[in-house]
């Protein structure tokens, strides 16, 4: 019930800093947030990050709707149960549900942090969810995820038995 709820609050964050952003800023504009650090810079995202995939908006629709699917999946059938694995897949859904809702209200989604002292893609609250989430689940796969049963296989290359880890 916890991870519903941050994943709520977080897409109600992501929700509510787009719309400041697309009352106070004309699409373009920039303003200082953290100077010389970060300032906000209202762009429309016709794609996926960095731009690539422009205009495929009804394809990043449906892959939001698979990636939700197999995430709840995950939950209710317990094969992610660290909590690392947990609160990743929270923030990865916060961040997919924050851009999809973009994507269904706008036609395209809302960034909005444009960092000033190197150059890279202008981004928002949900790329930051989907990225530290994507990030945190990989750290879980990688040390975390055990399989409950492996295959052995014997010296000539045949199947033997499956044996508990």
């Amino acid at each position: 019930m916890i991870y519903l709820i941050v994943c709520a609050a977080a897409v109600i964050a992501d929700v509510f800093v787009k719309q400041w952003i697309v009352q106070n800023l004309d699409p373009g504009a920039a303003m200082p947030f953290i100077p010389g650090l970060i300032s906000l810079t209202h762009v429309r995202n016709f794609g996926a990050a960095f731009s690539i995939l422009q205009n495929m908006r009804w394809l990043f629709v449906f892959a939001t709707c698979l990636f939700i699917a197999a995430a709840v999946w995950a939950f209710v059938t317990k094969k992610v149960t660290y909590p690392l694995g947990l609160w990743s897949l929270t923030a990865i859904m916060a961040g997919a549900v924050g851009n999809c809702i973009d994507r269904l209200k706008f036609g395209y989604v809302v960034d909005m942090f444009n960092f000033e002292f190197f150059e890279f893609a202008v981004f928002n609250l949900a790329d930051v969810f989907i990225c530290v989430g994507t990030f945190m689940f990989c750290i879980y796969l990688l040390f975390l995820y055990e399989k409950k049963e492996v295959l052995r296989f014997r010296p000539d290359g045949d199947k033997d038995e499956k044996a508990e880890r």
